[in-house]
């Protein structure tokens, strides 16, 4: 049976790729960078839900439990900018630009299709959601010392807003995994709904 390597994310626009490119472009250009795989520009992107692989005949239930979800959430808007690290920038593992505004709402998006995933037999999510976007990735074999000069260039590294991301639709999303490094594609598009927010 085919299965289908799967996630679930908010898109973003070609000008905030563009101004992602140009904050990667800025980082890239300090030598301890070298230690960083970077996620090419137009592979960002917010993940909801990490699934693996799903089995392709469930694809449609899959989709249609995403859709049942986002026709229950209001669009929201969010605030991209700020430089960080996951777990913390003593030890980097992974590159991110944080985002701030109606986080509450993402929030709810996120936990309403990690529930929804759960009730089709998907693991839930060990981790609490914490909306970013992931620059690049610290290689596995950096050595501390390259680790504590990331660590450092990030808190140095004073990254502004990129603008706002407003999110009326969530993608379901395939990924590939090539020699040069993941594909993606989307496979379904879920509008949120567009009743007007509750004040």
């Amino acid at each position: 049976m085919e299965s289908i390597r799967t996630f679930i994310a908010i898109e973003l626009t070609e000008p905030l790729r563009r101004a992602l490119a140009t904050a990667q472009a800025r980082l890239q250009r300090d030598h301890a960078t070298r230690a960083i795989r970077w996620v090419a520009p137009e592979n960002i992107h917010i993940t909801l839900k990490f699934l693996g692989d799903v089995d392709a005949a469930q694809m449609p239930t899959l989709q249609r439990a995403i859709a049942d979800v986002c026709a229950a959430i209001p669009p929201f808007a969010l605030t991209l900018g700020g430089v960080g690290a996951f777990p913390n920038t003593r030890k980097p593992s992974v590159v991110w630009i944080g985002a701030r505004g109606q986080i509450e709402i993402a929030a709810r998006l996120a936990q309403k299709i990690d529930d929804a995933c759960a009730a089709l037999g998907f693991a839930r999510e060990a981790r609490a959601f914490t909306p970013h976007l992931t620059l690049g990735r610290v290689k596995r074999d950096a050595s501390p010392n390259e680790r504590q000069l990331i660590g450092a260039l990030i808190e140095q590294t004073q990254i502004g807003d990129f603008g706002e991301l407003r999110v009326e639709r969530v993608s379901v999303m395939k990924s590939e995994l090539k020699p040069g490094g993941s594909v993606y594609a989307r496979l379904a598009m879920c509008q949120l709904t567009n009743e007007p927010m509750n004040q």
